[in-house]
């Protein structure tokens, strides 16, 4: 097209043709990412055991609650299925088994159990764990009597995480008796160099990126703009996801080549002796157990991915041993202070573990005996003492 001097003028595009190009290019980008989704979608469906995790990588569904500053705790009233058919079902007041009232009854005996998923009952139903066969035991030992025994134990604790609960809720329990039965999942700690003490020293914290978020989103009242999207759109899950995968794979390298240090056995020790500690203060009886190990029966050399193992089975089962030795002195110690606090360790067969550490029910069944064999000298001496001062009954007129 020439102008009025004869030259050639440009083209101008036309309106309709430019917002076309535009509104295509935006159909082409949300059908792209509504395909990509798909494939997410799919791959979270049908993916195996990857697919499975991406689909429970759902900010708004996080495994456990924020509890605390630094701890974690079930969800109320929440299934937690495990890889082997079984179920761990909470209830209201966020502990695995038969909900009880705060206060205390006058006529009950309560026990509160505290430790990590060798003691929450890892792999078997609600009526399999070790709660479940104390309180079964002491029914048939002491027809009658009231006794509750309360399961605060969760997958994932050390000793740190151990006395966070019992601060928070076995304290406010007002058990007659608790039993600690822990030093499975502070080898981890193991990997760290100058814990800090007292912690908790963050580098021991798991799962913490997700309980932070949880945190900031009760504070904040709700959770935020990015957290709902990420609930929605599989696709936005995958930056996160890949970066979690990364640092897992890189936890477990660490695991299997860092030579451990000994810092963990006193910070283990440490939050040990703060749990006893508040027992004290509320007057109520301790037990301190070490769970039963079947490392002993591995091959020495043989490694896992599982992050409470340190280099392979030998070293695992060593720096376990050093944690035992540990616990049974600070036992020894308090009793010698005029305290009884028994020590018990678990020797059991094979067939009673489903892996290195967690038990069948059987396994748990047999646990369960022992502590309800080291409990008994206390209950006798309460009920004792219940009974002598407890009123005379009333004459018949």
């Amino acid at each position: 097209m020439l102008d009025d001097t004869g030259s050639a003028s440009p083209t101008k595009p036309h309106g309709g043709s430019l917002h076309r190009r535009v509104l295509a290019t935006l159909v082409a980008a949300a059908l792209g990412l509504a395909g990509a989704e798909l494939v997410t979608r799919a791959f979270a469906r049908f993916g195996g055991e990857l697919g499975a995790e991406l689909a429970r990588f759902d900010p708004l569904r996080a495994r456990f609650a924020p509890h605390g500053d630094f701890g974690y705790r079930e969800w109320p009233n929440h299934p937690y299925p495990f890889g082997n058919g079984t179920v761990a079902y909470s209830n209201s007041m966020a502990y695995r088994g038969p909900e009880v009232a705060w206060e205390k009854p006058a006529d009950a005996y309560r026990i509160v159990l505290l430790g990590e998923s060798t003691t929450h009952g890892f792999g078997v139903e609600d009526d399999q764990t070790i709660d479940a066969f104390m309180r079964a035991e002491l029914a048939a030992r002491h027809p009658g009597r009231r006794f509750e025994v309360v399961n605060l134990a969760l997958g994932g604790y050390d000793a740190y995480q151990i006395f966070e609960r019992m601060r928070t809720d076995g304290v406010r329990l007002r058990p007659d008796l608790v039993i600690v039965n822990s030093g499975i999942n502070d080898v981890r700690n193991a990997q760290f160099p100058d814990l800090e003490i007292p912690g908790p020293d963050r580098r021991t914290l798991i799962w913490e990126d997700d309980l932070a978020r949880l945190r900031a989103d009760l504070k904040r009242g709700g959770p935020g703009a990015w957290t709902r999207i990420r609930h929605h759109l599989f696709l936005a899950r995958l930056p996160g996801f890949a970066r979690a995968q990364m640092q897992t794979k890189e936890a477990v390298a660490r695991l299997r080549s860092v030579e451990p240090y000994p810092d963990a056995v006193e910070y283990f020790a440490y939050y040990v002796e703060r749990t006893a500690d508040l027992a004290d203060e509320i007057a109520a009886d301790l037990v301190l157990s070490t769970p039963a190990s079947a490392l002993a029966h591995y091959d020495p050399r043989s490694m896992s991915f599982r992050g409470y193992w340190i280099i392979d089975a030998e070293t695992t089962e060593a720096y376990r041993r050093l944690l035992a030795r540990r616990m049974r002195e600070i036992a020894q110690a308090r009793s010698r202070r005029g305290r009884r606090v028994p020590y018990l360790s678990h020797d059991l067969p094979p067939d009673h573990f489903l892996d290195d550490c967690h038990l069948t029910a059987e396994g748990n069944r047999a646990v369960a005996r022992r502590f309800v064999e080291a409990a008994a000298p206390f209950i006798a001496e309460t009920l004792r003492e219940r009974a002598a001062v407890a009123p005379p009954p009333a004459k018949r007129s």
